[in-house]
């Protein structure tokens, strides 16, 4: 299944707080093109979003300074901009190659897991192919509502 289309209501509005509380998100191409309709500008304001693409100049009619950019820098880099304009909290939306990117960079401190109640053969892996070996702590768990799905929020480790 793709995008989120398997994704509980509970979850769906939990995904949105969680998007609410931050100032910054970075997504992948995919992510963006799966996604661009609930993350539109209006929906979200004040929400920077950047999407991270190995073409960013197929992209250029679509990017608002400020709200909305296309870029192929390094991790470390989109994060130092980030900082600069004085963002302090910055999801990572996914998918697998740029989950797998921020946390071999060392910049994710966070990992916000939902396991639904329901089960399915094929899906996206959390971070691609790359071989990770990521050490985290459970900070909390939860059912965010009866009967699924449950919340698992850890902090990175190493």
């Amino acid at each position: 299944m793709a995008g989120d289309a398997f994704t509980s209501e509970a979850d769906k509005k939990h995904f949105l707080a969680e998007l609410r509380a931050c100032d910054a998100c970075v997504m992948g191409g995919t992510t963006y093109e799966l996604s661009k309709d609930r993350l539109r500008p209006q929906a979200l304001p004040g929400l920077r979003r950047m999407v991270w693409t190995r073409n960013p100049e197929a992209r250029t009619a679509e990017t608002i300074p400020g709200v909305l950019e296309f870029t192929a820098e390094k991790p470390s880099r989109i994060m130092a901009r980030l900082r600069e304009e004085g963002r302090q909290r910055c999801a990572l939306l996914g998918g697998g190659q740029v989950n797998a990117a921020w946390l071999e960079a060392g910049l994710v401190d966070e990992v916000i897991l939902t396991v639904e109640s329901r089960l399915f053969g094929r899906g996206t892996p959390l971070a691609g192919n790359v071989p990770l070996d990521v050490r985290l702590e459970l900070i909390e768990a939860r059912a965010l509502a009866a009967g699924g799905p449950v919340l698992l929020r850890y902090r990175v480790l190493s």
